[in-house]
């Protein structure tokens, strides 16, 4: 019986190292995020960009925002006051704001607070001196219309487009992006 199976050795060596090659194949197609990213964040982008074109809101201000003409460049972006990462993104917001000011450039935030929305956002504004609108969307329309799930996030448009959806908190003042919203403003 020993030499019956000895010749069928090679066979299953062969048949094993054809299984491992083609199981390694399906979870190094499956297992890369970039294999089918393109094709889904082209869908989601496609999403946002008609989303926006249908925008309309008011700021806390009592200002009526749309951007049926969207300006050169915008940033909408989405927080809470409870939100560590949204408040550490405030001064950079604020500084790439003054350094394009007078340019075609708006941001407008959307805060998501459920509870005691106005007071918590008077007090974040003034705490941070926002200098920016900010729109209040306690019962989640604009979340939902954006299918936004995690804060903090920055829509960047460039003449209704999208440009990058940075999830998390983001530096807006880092060289990179400064040398990219300075070239979609010419």
């Amino acid at each position: 019986m020993l030499k019956t199976m000895k010749k069928y050795i090679p066979i299953f060596i062969l048949i094993f190292g054809l299984t491992l090659y083609l199981v390694s194949q399906g979870f190094l197609d499956n297992g890369d995020p970039t294999a089918t990213q393109p094709a889904k964040q082209s869908k989601i982008n496609k999403h946002y960009e008609d989303v926006l074109a249908s925008f309309k809101a008011k700021s806390m201000d009592g200002d009526s925002l749309s951007f049926s003409k969207p300006p050169k460049v915008l940033i909408l972006n989405f927080w809470a006051s409870w939100c560590t990462p949204c408040l550490e993104e405030f001064p950079s917001l604020n500084s790439l704001i003054s350094k394009f000011e007078g340019q075609d450039l708006k941001v407008v935030g959307i805060n998501t607070d459920e509870k005691d929305q106005i007071g918590k956002v008077k007090k974040i504004i003034k705490k941070y001196e926002l200098s920016f609108p900010v729109v209040l969307d306690k019962e989640g329309n604009y979340i939902n219309d954006f299918l936004v799930s995690t804060i903090p996030i920055s829509i960047v448009y460039h003449k209704g487009k999208v440009m990058e959806v940075s999830k998390g908190s983001k530096d807006l003042m880092a060289e990179e992006f400064i040398d990219q919203v300075t070239t979609w403003l010419k």
